[in-house]
């Protein structure tokens, strides 16, 4: 037995305080602005708003959207005090009406923001529009306007300007949920007093913000956006890294250290693209295990759609007014908690994530995949643009691997029409995962590469495409013996079959393993060919033996393999060719 040393890591721990109580200091602008929005309830709404909207949070955790905002005016105040010699512009900076464009005028001649007026002014903006279940509600605002005209209208409508009319068209027609809250604020802010400049200039930092394309190059603006941006993301981070489950946390309390990371972001004499990275992963991380971790974005989706399902037959919607109705009421559907259900497993999950070049075709693999009998399914949209697709199996699904098999087959439908296809996209290797892993009684599946270190799950189309990329694995020389005569057997049959039709070929090794006992091998295959689009023998199980003698004994090993499995088959069904065996099933 080998030696056991005991030792402890952690001896002494660096001490840190839990309790941050700050005063912020509002600039007159953003004064005015704010009791502006007391006076009409919406700070005291701030207030009553969860930061995480329907995602659950331990209760001394839990968070506000008026907590969010001040922690970003507190660090903008921490830069202002510290920092802002070492940045591109100083907070003092003052920015004049032509930095929006040639159309914007301030109320007087004396009015003079500066830069930190506009960063305190767009925080709060930016903040006053979320629904109390944020994203899950805005995504359901998005998905009501695409499926329900009256709704659509409704929203573009709820306001007389132009320009809102514009941003609403855009985000809707992008399908844009992260951004929806700020249609809301903009709502608000018409609803405020519109002799006050700081309503003015909140109203026209959202629209530039909203249209940050479109702002000449030499605008403050952008660089106002950057600081902006920068200051939320930590933010966000610092706040929801308390609740994560990762080992990474930010010390709120050690003012040194969170300015060393400003200065890292913002400082205008060095680098900050290693500091950027570092926070847009911190970002993705927390984006995979609490924003969207799998099986909860399943569930956040479905709350979603049950909101669009309910106001789609509900007949009085005509007669309700967005903003009053659907926004500003505590009772209306978009604001109140719904009931979390999971009925569904969260041990197999299809994860697809497509460009956003690709984001019209993903909404059309998505209604297509909900309307699969027993599955569930979810997205959501990162901020780059991407978009996640989620599936999964109701949990009393009596035929999993038909689900299963179908969902593999509306992927692959839309995967053969990306922007930018490839025969070895990774999907395909997820979705066939996804049903083998159904298909051999939920037992964890791994696809092992052989012939090819990259490439393990190839998807074509007609008999020559299906040869022509196995004889292209086989000319690059690599393999073992026994490998390669794996893939040549997969060739030849192959070879001997005449439907130019879609197909997944797995010129790998596919090793199924016991759910229950971690790292148990059952059973290992070597190779298959899955033909999606055939109303039978759509599975081709091979087993490839690399000898002259005992031509049965393939079959016998594939018998013992699928036995291990609890696999039902016809066992006269086997054929042997050669001394390899082959096994056609139908699903």
């Amino acid at each position: 037995m080998g030696k056991i040393i005991e030792h402890d890591l952690l001896p002494k721990q660096k001490p840190r305080k839990s309790n941050l109580k700050v005063k912020v200091d509002l600039y007159n602008y953003a004064t005015e602005l704010y009791n502006e929005l007391s006076k009409i309830g919406i700070i005291q709404r701030l207030k009553d708003t969860p930061q995480l909207g329907v995602i659950r949070v331990p209760k001394n955790l839990r968070k506000s959207r008026f907590d969010y905002t001040v922690l970003q005016l507190y660090f903008h105040q921490l830069i202002k005090k510290n920092l802002q010699t070492k940045l591109e512009l100083t907070y003092n900076n003052p920015v004049k009406a032509k930095e929006f464009g040639d159309n914007m005028q301030y109320i007087s001649e004396k009015e003079n923001p500066t830069v930190g007026d506009m960063l305190q002014i767009l925080t709060i903006a930016y903040n006053l529009g979320h629904f109390y279940n944020t994203f899950t509600a805005s995504r359901a605002v998005v998905m009501l306007a695409e499926e329900n005209v009256d709704f659509r209208n409704k929203l573009l409508n709820s306001s007389n300007s132009h320009r809102f009319r514009v941003a609403a068209e855009s985000l809707l027609s992008e399908q844009n949920y992260h951004r929806l809250h700020l249609l809301n604020s903009l709502l608000v802010l018409e609803r405020c007093d519109q002799s006050k400049q700081s309503v003015i200039l909140a109203q026209e930092l959202i629209y530039a913000y909203l249209n940050e394309n479109s702002i000449s190059d030499g605008s403050k603006l952008h660089f106002i956006f950057k600081v902006f941006r920068s200051v939320r993301n930590v933010s966000y981070i610092a706040y929801d890294l308390q609740i994560a489950n990762m080992p990474i946390t930010i010390d709120l309390c050690n003012k040194e250290s969170v300015l060393i990371l400003f200065h890292e972001l913002l400082s205008i004499y060095n680098d900050q693209l290693p500091a950027n990275r570092l926070i847009a992963s911190i970002g993705k991380m927390l984006d995979d295990t609490v924003y969207n971790e799998n099986s909860n974005a399943i569930c956040y989706y479905r709350i979603s759609r049950k909101i669009v399902n309910t106001l789609s037959k509900d007949e009085s919607i005509k007669h309700k007014e967005y903003y009053s109705d659907f926004w500003l009421c505590s009772k209306s559907i978009f604001n109140k908690q719904h009931r979390q259900t999971r009925d569904y497993s969260p041990d197999a999950i299809l994860k697809l994530t497509f460009a956003a070049e690709d984001k019209k075709l993903s909404q059309g693999l998505l209604l297509e995949l909900e309307r699969i009998n027993n599955s569930r399914v979810g997205y959501y949209d990162r901020n780059s643009g991407e978009r996640t697709i989620l599936v999964s199996i109701k949990k009393n699904c009596q035929n999993k691997a038909l689900t299963s098999f179908r969902v593999l087959k509306s992927t692959i439908k839309y995967l053969r029409r990306v922007a930018h296809p490839s025969n070895a996209d990774i999907r395909y290797l997820l979705a066939s995962k996804f049903f083998l892993y159904y298909l051999f009684g939920e037992n964890p599946v791994v696809i092992k590469a052989t012939v090819d270190p990259e490439i393990c799950v190839l998807c074509t189309r007609g008999k020559r495409q299906r040869t022509a990329e196995i004889k292209s694995l086989l000319a690059k020389g690599n393999g073992n013996t026994d490998e390669r005569h794996e893939v040549e057997f997969m060739l030849d049959c192959l070879m001997q079959d005449d439907i130019n039709d879609t197909s997944i070929t797995i010129p790998s090794s596919i090793l199924i393993y016991q759910k229950d006992l971690s790292g148990k091998k059952l059973s290992e295959f070597d190779g298959m060919v899955i033909h999606p689009m055939r109303k039978s023998e759509q599975i081709m199980l091979l087993e490839a033996k690399n000898t002259d003698s005992n031509p049965s004994y393939a079959k016998k090993c594939l018998l013992d393999k699928l036995d291990k499995l609890n696999f039902d088959y016809n066992k006269d069904a086997i054929k042997i060719h050669n001394y390899d065996a082959l096994l056609k099933i139908s699903i």
